[in-house]
């Protein structure tokens, strides 16, 4: 992406797969308190029209593999005893599913995805610790079938 600003408190409301064949969008973007980042409702659209809604507790900006055929999507949750954390998940456009790996963010900004390697940083504004995420090697806390 060209604009640098773009981030966890500053996204856009719409990202196209590489290959401009699937779109992730989200509505009713809001920050999660003042100050805080965004979250809001997010949806997986194909080309013949078809969209399927992939939560409502959504963080971004999401990051597409360079082929178009998965996409990284941070996801807010709330844990007894942690507090509001964000897990990462992928979404397998082929396959119609989303895999929710177990590690917990502050606050994830995702920057690059490239094969089975997530890039980006946890608590971008306050203390950036760089991630290195192996999609192949995490565990998976959940995996939801989008069909």
């Amino acid at each position: 992406m060209s604009n640098t600003n773009i981030n966890p408190w500053n996204f856009e409301a719409a990202y196209p797969s590489p290959d401009h064949t699937h779109t992730i969008t989200y509505n009713d973007l809001e920050e999660m308190a003042i100050g805080a980042p965004l979250n809001g409702q997010c949806f997986l659209h194909f080309p013949n029209g078809k969209s399927i809604k992939l939560g409502g507790w959504c963080g971004g900006p999401p990051v597409w593999e360079p082929d178009g055929k998965k996409v990284a999507l941070p996801l807010w949750k709330r844990k007894i005893f942690v507090g509001t954390v964000q897990q990462l998940a992928i979404i397998d456009v082929a396959k119609l599913e989303m895999k929710i790996y177990n590690k917990v963010f502050n606050v994830l900004d995702v920057q690059s995805f490239i094969s089975n390697i997530i890039k980006g940083c946890n608590t971008p504004l306050n203390k950036c610790e760089p991630v290195t995420f192996d999609i192949s090697k995490e565990k998976v806390g959940k995996i939801v079938d989008l069909k």
